[in-house]
């Protein structure tokens, strides 16, 4: 504990700002993560459109990938995130001032730019701002400060739109209700670019303070070069496999659980503030308990039978029919399976070569945005026509198949 805090008074003041901005962008990030298809479920729109809105996004984040990293390389970190949090900010308002179905996907498409920005600046921004030392305390902070901003903001979030309701003379289920809530929210997300314009562009000295004697900084896109790819050492399409299978299957049903949690068992907006605050909350605790599970029986073991047991509760989730029951398997299956995540990651880490850090990563990155680009619009036709019970059993299908795959990978090496 007390090399914690050592490392806590290492923090640089960029380094502070840094928290600030990120914990303000996460709290009012849970707002829309509550509210946007309910939101867009009022204007009268069906399940697939709704899933092609999730799409759309994760879809022009995809191909705005490169132009991203290329705008990354030219005008730095630090740039990079403002002008992606501003175009996110920007992207969000409009969407949630038109009504109009193709001005929306649209919209949606664009807003992947900014947010593709903000996330390729976020991990090298916090790596400059940092020493070897202090490295590791400072990615856990912030890790466990959005976690926790994710949590209050959707626990204040739930009520809100039936407080707002009376002032606009709508129903607390309104498109007016919400739509109020989230620019409200927007408001709130402005605030967060403040402190990331006062760090201040000693950033890039910083790095090369931090950097080894005569190091360079591999360019962004560079990773993008399909030679890179073709002489990668690590296996990394096996181990990126089972990642796309288990994002695939959640995406049929996550993105959607606010719709179905309502149309299922009728609960409140307020009761679904708090089951989308127990989830983050869940995550939070189960990241910082998955060093310990991993010591007890093994990493991959650990992700293997996550997979599995995700499998069991999505039965529980789709099947049951007591809402206290199925919020608490929603609960506890959305913190172990995130606790699995970290762990995978650092396995295939281990078993890549330090030069190959950055493009392995992108690799599983990708795989795991897949799932998130394909699976919402088909989720939202198979609802429209079936509703929910038949994603559900292919969703089980496909997390029991992520287990298999991953046990596939354990026996290739030998478990550390």
């Amino acid at each position: 504990m007390q090399l914690y805090f050592t490392h806590l008074r290492r923090f640089r003041h960029e380094a502070w700002l840094f928290l600030v901005a990120l914990t303000i962008f996460a709290f009012a990030t849970a707002v829309p993560g509550v509210f946007f298809n309910l939101y867009l479920q009022a204007l009268d729109f069906d399940r697939t459109f709704i899933g092609i809105t999730t799409a759309a996004s994760q879809l022009g984040g995809a191909i705005a990938s490169i132009p991203a990293a290329a705008l990354l390389d030219i005008i730095g970190r630090r740039r990079a995130m403002i002008i992606g949090a501003a175009a996110s900010l920007a992207s969000a308002a409009v969407t949630l001032l038109v009504i109009d179905a193709r001005l929306i996907i649209i919209i949606q498409f664009l807003s992947g730019f900014g947010a593709v920005l903000y996330a390729l600046a976020v991990i090298p921004l916090l790596a400059e701002l940092s020493t070897p030392h202090e490295r590791t305390t400072l990615f856990s902070m912030s890790e466990g400060l959005s976690t926790l901003a994710l949590f209050f903001g959707s626990v204040v979030a739930g009520p809100l739109p039936g407080l707002v309701a009376p002032l606009l003379n709508s129903g607390p289920e309104s498109a007016d209700a919400y739509r109020a809530v989230m620019l409200a929210s927007l408001a709130v997300r402005c605030l967060g670019i403040l402190p990331l314009a006062l760090i201040h562009d000693s950033a890039g000295a910083i790095a090369a303070e931090n950097a080894p004697s005569g190091g360079t900084r591999r360019r962004t896109l560079s990773y993008f070069d399909p030679r890179v790819l073709l002489r990668l050492q690590t296996p990394i399409w096996k181990y990126a496999l089972p990642v796309l299978i288990t994002y695939f299957g959640g995406s049929l049903i996550f993105p959607f659980l606010n719709i179905y949690l309502k149309q299922r068992f009728a609960v409140d907006d307020a009761t679904l503030g708090v089951v989308f605050g127990a989830i983050n909350l869940a995550i939070g605790v189960c990241a910082l308990l998955g060093p310990l599970a991993a010591n007890a029986l093994g990493r991959v073991r650990v992700v293997i039978w996550g997979a599995f047991f995700s499998a069991a509760c999505l039965a529980i989730v789709g099947y049951g029919s007591i809402f206290g029951l199925v919020a608490a398997v929603i609960v506890i299956r959305s913190g172990l399976f995130n606790m699995t995540l970290p762990l995978y990651r650092a396995y295939i880490i281990d078993h890549t070569p330090p030069h190959e850090y950055a493009v392995v990563n992108l690799i599983y990155s990708t795989a795991a945005n897949v799932g998130p680009t394909i699976a919402p619009p088909l989720s939202g036709l198979v609802q429209d026509r079936l509703g929910f019970t038949p994603l559900f059993g292919i969703a089980i299908g496909l997390y029991a198949l992520a287990g298999v795959a991953y046990h596939y990978v354990s026996r290739s090496k030998r478990q550390s």
